[in-house]
């Protein structure tokens, strides 16, 4: 596991300069090492004792390249939906309010988490992994940290009504829960590949879920996202047709990304129990 954590806190580093220079995914990348490094510290509690602060800090980081993220997600992503609607139904100002004003935003964001990375903030947070790092730290029992994350997301699965064959998922809160809980899976099983190499299948399968209900979270974020726009363009006037047609369709997206969870989660559990 340590040698993970040096791994991901000089991916942290590495990838500062590709923000500042606004370079394809790099925001992805940079908030992608920041949760992963944040996740592995939690789940291996043992091995890095008295990492809470630093958790904190990774936290407070990938917050803050979040919102840049998640404008250039949306922003991509409703340009993508515009273009698979028949010309005729796309009405109004909709491609200003999903596209334009979301890279508006990514835009805007994106200076933040440049300002950010010029900080004595960030500067300490990666003294402090440095430091962490360069301990040599403790052996820990790892298939049990990996089997008490499995646990936790089959635990999840169940509350979101994802243990039987039939009925209804359960709230999108419980969903978002179970796929923290599978990326907690995967990033602790990822871990330990080089002990373990049947944790890569562990693995596979947890990053599979963990995508499966990504679908879901991002299609309830952007379906919010619509609505939200449509109150703003029926308050200026504006034509909010097309904002039906594209909030029906990221609920059909939800919906199919929370059925097809159930065969996942029982794939998860399958090999997590041989590991």
């Amino acid at each position: 596991m340590l040698d993970n954590a040096r791994a991901l806190s000089a991916r942290l580093s590495s990838t500062a300069d590709a923000v500042r220079e606004d370079e394809p995914d790099s925001v992805h990348q940079m908030r992608v090492a920041a949760r992963r490094l944040r996740s592995v510290l939690g789940t291996y509690a043992s091995v890095f004792p008295d990492s809470a602060a630093l958790r904190d800090e990774l936290r407070w980081l990938g917050t803050v390249l979040g919102d840049a993220r998640d404008a250039e997600v949306l922003a991509d992503h409703f340009a993508d939906v515009l273009d698979t609607v028949p010309s005729e139904l796309v009405r109004g100002t909709v491609r200003y309010r999903l596209v334009d004003a979301y890279r508006e935003r990514y835009r805007s964001a994106h200076d933040v988490a440049v300002a950010t990375l010029a900080t004595p903030r960030f500067h300490a947070l990666l003294t402090d992994l440095d430091a962490l790092c360069a301990q040599p730290g403790s052996s820990g029992r790892p298939r049990d940290e990996v089997r008490r994350a499995h646990r936790r997301v089959v635990k999840a699965g169940r509350k979101a009504g994802l243990r039987g064959h039939k009925g209804d998922p359960g709230p999108d809160s419980a969903l978002h829960r179970t796929r923290k809980r599978s990326k907690a899976l995967r990033y602790a099983a990822e871990a330990i590949t080089a002990s373990r190499p049947r944790a890569k299948r562990v693995a596979s399968a947890a990053e599979e879920l963990q995508t499966v209900l990504g679908t879901h979270q991002d299609a309830v974020v952007a379906r919010g996202e619509v609505l939200a726009a449509a109150d703003r363009a029926r308050a200026a006037g504006e034509d909010t047709f097309t904002y039906g047609v594209v909030a029906a369709l990221e609920a059909d997206r939800a919906d199919q990304a929370a059925a097809a969870a159930r065969d996942v989660l029982r794939t998860v559990r399958r090999l997590t129990s041989a590991l």
